[in-house]
């Protein structure tokens, strides 16, 4: 539950969330410059990661996401689907605030954006938690 009296250093700098109920979700988030990713899939289980990030590493999220600073706040499907694909993407810090989401519904350049933030977001587990990262697991949060 938020605090309206968190301090600015104690707000969420990031998350991202994508996918469907069925099909699974991917959760990332950043506070406080920890990273945390919660994959969810019913049918297979994925492992998740925490860990440190440096402000380096959080700038670079703002430099693959500039495009999403010409979306629409908005996506939305007008066709009732109870099991859809739906996401968001959220970045605050230092001025910078960015963000969209949609329901079965994307702006034109939404596969090439997602993808490199995908592949950052792969990296950063692959670099600070090696032991449990696996690329058979990085395959299937790619493919949600």
């Amino acid at each position: 539950m938020s605090n309206s009296f968190e301090s600015e250093a104690e707000k969420e700098m990031f998350s991202f969330e994508r996918g469907e109920f069925f099909g699974g979700s991917l959760d990332y988030r950043i506070k406080n410059m920890h990273f945390s990713m919660r994959p969810y899939n019913a049918f297979c289980k994925m492992q998740q990661c925490e860990f440190d990030i440096t402000e380096r590493e959080l700038l670079k999220i703002v430099s693959i996401i500039a495009p999403v600073t010409k979306w629409k706040e908005n996506y939305d499907n007008t066709e009732f689907i109870l099991d859809g694909y739906g996401w968001h993407i959220k970045y605050s810090y230092k001025g910078v605030n960015i963000y969209s989401h949609g329901y079965e519904a994307y702006p034109e350049d939404y596969k090439l954006v997602i993808g490199e933030l995908q592949n950052y977001m792969e990296e950063l587990c692959k670099k600070y938690a090696p032991e449990g990262y696996s690329e058979e697991e990085a395959v299937r949060r790619r493919s949600l």
